[in-house]
């Protein structure tokens, strides 16, 4: 079953709530479940012998008194398991949130695929799965309002998810998006929120499920540093409050970043901060993931830059899993959005592409 939340707008979004895939339980059986069963029968075998052993000893009678007193405890310890099982129930609720921002000239057809197996990913494992999505039309400004529109309906999600399922803690966020366009989604959608919530990335590897937890929006503390940092770059030709962040997360190495000093030198760019991983794709992990963003983000902070700088134009240059360019979006361009250009690379173009587009000189 799918429920259309609002009224459609052509080419804005809008958000559906999808049902679970997995076939429901009967009724009596998710009692025993969730904990009920054994409370309502506790409570009744408890309230029995209780009363029956209070009666012996205010009585003085002696017979059977045991038998009730074992009797109280047994219900007793059914109450106990009942609220255990319903706690354990109330942990394993969780919500799905599927966001799609599909791009006909990278491949639309895989976007569609890939968005089709998320949703299948969230209904095999949410509660709820809410799902929300765009076709870029490839007009600069009009993308930058449609990703802006994406973004403020994810948020709507998550309060919808919020009141769907009060006990849930953390709310799944997958995304399926070009990276410069993640990063800017996840600026907009920023890191203060009541739960949390998870940004998962699709295995390139073998196995199961298709998706897991990459790293979360709010800050996490990490003490790994899985990547390189490069002493930075900087450019004579370029404006010194220009700062370009650049992420080789794919072990490409020069190739990589012959492509960014290019880009860099093209948009007048006056320091380039550079970091990079030697491997060819990153341990496919929560705790590497966030360790990458967390050690981005501290870069970042730590890096010697003028004041100039900090308050200047800001530039990165984005590879690898889309989760982590929605994370870095939220955590470094959230409080200074209009400030941040995210760039990726086109393989049809063998350039770098601007999310928002520039503004011709």
């Amino acid at each position: 079953m799918v429920v259309v939340v609002g009224q459609e707008q052509p080419g804005k979004p809008r958000l559906t709530v999808v049902g679970s895939a997995e076939p429901a339980k009967s009724q009596g059986w998710q009692a025993v479940l969730d904990g009920t069963a054994a409370v309502a029968i506790g409570g009744i075998v408890s309230g029995g012998f209780g009363v029956e052993a209070v009666k012996s000893f205010v009585t003085g009678e002696t017979a059977g008194r045991w038998w009730f007193v074992v009797g109280l405890a047994v219900g007793l310890a059914l109450v106990g398991i009942g609220i255990l099982l319903r706690e354990r129930a109330r942990r394993r609720v969780r919500v799905g949130i599927v966001v799609t921002a599909s791009d006909a000239r990278r491949g639309q057809a895989r976007a569609l695929q890939l968005d089709q197996q998320a949703e299948m990913f969230c209904r095999r494992t949410c509660t709820v799965t809410l799902k929300t999505s765009i076709e870029l039309p490839g007009d600069g400004r009009w993308d930058q309002e449609l990703v802006n529109a994406l973004a403020d309906e994810t948020l709507s999600a998550t309060t919808m998810a919020e009141r769907l399922t009060p006990d849930a803690a953390r709310i799944n966020l997958v995304p399926t998006m070009p990276l410069h366009v993640a990063f800017w989604f996840g600026a907009r959608l920023g890191y203060t929120h009541a739960r949390e919530v998870a940004v998962h990335a699709i295995r390139q590897a073998d196995g199961a499920p298709a998706y897991f937890p990459a790293t979360a929006l709010r800050a996490v503390e990490s003490i790994d540093q899985p990547l390189i940092v490069d002493r930075p770059e900087a450019f004579d030709e370029g404006d010194p409050t220009v700062v370009a962040l650049a992420l080789d997360l794919q072990g490409r190495g020069d190739q990589f970043f012959d492509h960014v000093k290019a880009a860099c030198r093209q948009h007048g760019v006056g320091l380039l901060l550079g970091m990079r991983t030697t491997s060819s794709r990153l341990a496919e992990n929560q705790d590497t993931f966030t360790a990458v963003v967390e050690q981005t983000c501290k870069a970042w902070r730590d890096a010697p830059l003028a004041a100039s700088a900090r308050t200047g134009r800001h530039v990165i240059f984005l590879s690898g899993p889309v989760a982590i360019a929605v994370a870095l979006g939220a955590r470094l361009a959230s409080p200074e959005h209009g400030r941040w250009t995210a760039f990726t690379f086109d393989a049809a173009t063998n350039t770098y592409e601007p999310f928002p587009a520039l503004a011709p000189a």
